[in-house]
Formats: C-alpha cells, structure tokens, sequence
C-alpha cells in the first residue's frame, strides 16, 4: 500500500510539474500583455467613439454621435482620392526601391571578405537618424539658394525648385529611400547569412549561371526574410508623416498630401477630430487588408 501511494503521489507530482512548465511561460507574459493591451486598447476605443461623433476642439467631451456621416464624408470627397493615389505611388514606388537597393547591397556586402563590419555600420546609419531631422537637413540642403544638393544638381543640369508641385513626391519618395534602404539591407543582409550553403554547392556543381543561381536558389531561400521586412516597411510607409510634413506640409497645392498628413489636416487645420479618426480607422483596415493579401502571396506560414 505504500508503495502504490507512493507512486499515486509521484505521478501527481508529474503531472503538477507538467501543468507548471506548460503553464509558467504563458503566466509570465500575461503582466505585459495586459499593459500593452489597456495602452493601447483604450486609444483604440476612444478614437472610434471619435469617428461616429462631430468632435472637435470646441465639444470634444460631449461630441454628438453622428455615426457614419464622417466615413461617408471622406469616401465620397475628390481630396481623400487625390491623397489615395499620392500614397499608393508613394508606398510602392519607395518600396519597390527599397527592396531592389537593400537586396542588392546585402547581396554584394555578402560576397566581400573584408571589411564587412565597417560597411554595414555605414550602411545601416541613415535609418538611425530621426526622420524628423531628416526632413530638415534635407530642406536646407534642397534649398535653391545655399542647399548643397542643390549646388551640385545645378552642375549636372537638374538644378530648379526640388520642392514644387512637380517634383516634391518624387522628393518625398527619394528621402524615404535614402533613410529606409539600410532597413531593407539590414533584414536581407541576415537572412542571407543564415542561409544554407548546400543548395548553393549544388548550384555550382550543375553549372548555374550567377542570375541562375540568384533566381532560383538565393531569392526563394531569402523570401521569408524580405517578406516581413517589406510588410514591417508597408506599415511604416502607409502612416509616413514626419518628413512630409516637415518639408513640405502637404504641399504645395496639395502634392504630397498622403493619408497621414490629410488626417492631421482634418484634426489641426479643419478642427474635426472626428474626421480625422474616420480617417485613421479607413488606414488601418486598408494597411491591414492589404498585409493580409501580401502575406497570402507571398506563401507565408
């Protein structure tokens, strides 16, 4: 009889221990999960009781409930297409930059036997700095008068206002580029040392050419990689508001009045925050579906 107590107690011990150690790693994130959760489910719930209201500076404690008038407002308005088209060029160009430029660079930074370290210090320095400041180091350095960078496109034929309605998006999409590539870089730069050296054995000994190779061994193996970077840079490019907004404030004669500025627009300018939180919940369901849809082809699991 003791014996087989004994062992009735073991076993339950066993099972208590297995209960702990299943359960232990989930207990010890719920804090943090109900932090994150009251920070930011809060913000959430509020700004959609906004968006069915007139809220503004004037009645923003006791707004009246409007409902659906302001999604209505903004879907039906010829401003809200406008910025739509500016941001999709926006979004995809840079990005479609992006990734070409990062992927190249960690490809070719790859392949160096030296100095590897150095470069991608370098490298990876654009996206370290505020994109606040880099707003305004670009606005002083396109300025026509003293800017640097305008001196030297003045010497290559290509000197003019870099700021105006022709060229400020094209501006915008070049300063995304030049800060977010290292990001690119960096996420591709990883997943290319991580990868297996097998398949590129096997590449060699069957004879592959080096865009063969490229192909169809090195940018299907890297995929995976390049695809959470690009939605983490989607996200990122969907809301891009501070160099914008720096530079140029939407502007001028509203040609890079993306969503994010056209939301600042309606709470700061207009003084209709409810508006203005339609507008933020209309982004969030597109950068959530379109995510959904890249993940899907993509193949991701």
């Amino acid at each position: 009889m003791e014996n087989q107590a004994a062992a009735i107690t073991v076993r339950k011990a066993g099972v208590f221990s297995r209960f702990v150690e299943k359960t232990f790693k989930y207990l010890m994130i719920v804090p943090m999960t109900v932090i994150l959760a009251a920070i930011s489910l809060y913000p959430f719930i509020f700004a959609v009781r906004l968006a069915l209201t007139n809220a503004s500076t004037i009645n923003l404690m006791a707004p009246r409930f409007v409902w659906f008038k302001n999604f209505g407002d903004i879907l039906i308005s010829a401003r809200f297409w406008q910025s739509t088209v500016l941001t999709v060029v926006y979004v995809v160009s840079a990005i479609a930059l992006e990734v070409a430029l990062g992927l190249l660079l960690a490809i070719l930074v790859d392949k160096l036997a030296k100095a590897q370290k150095w470069l991608v210090s370098l490298l990876i320095t654009p996206m370290l700095i505020s994109t606040i400041l880099c707003g305004i180091i670009f606005r002083l350095q396109l300025n026509p008068q003293f800017g640097v960078i305008s001196y030297y496109l003045n010497h290559l034929g290509l000197g003019g206002n870099w700021l105006d309605t022709h060229h400020a998006l094209v501006t915008m999409i070049f300063i995304d580029v030049w800060q977010w590539t290292s990001f690119i870089f960096l996420i591709a730069f990883a997943g290319l040392k991580a990868l297996p050296v097998e398949p590129f054995e096997a590449a060699r000994v069957y004879g592959a050419k080096t865009w063969q190779t490229f192909w169809m061994v090195t940018l299907p193996l890297v995929r995976p990689v390049l695809t959470i970077a690009v939605v983490f840079r989607l996200m990122d490019a969907f809301k891009a508001f501070d160099h914008i907004y720096i530079m140029t404030a939407g502007g001028p004669d509203f040609a890079t009045t993306t969503w994010s500025v056209l939301a600042y627009n309606y709470a700061y300018t207009s003084n209709h925050f409810g508006r203005a939180c339609a507008m933020a919940i209309i982004l969030l369901i597109i950068v959530t579906v379109v995510v959904k849809q890249l993940l899907k082809l993509a193949k991701w699991r």
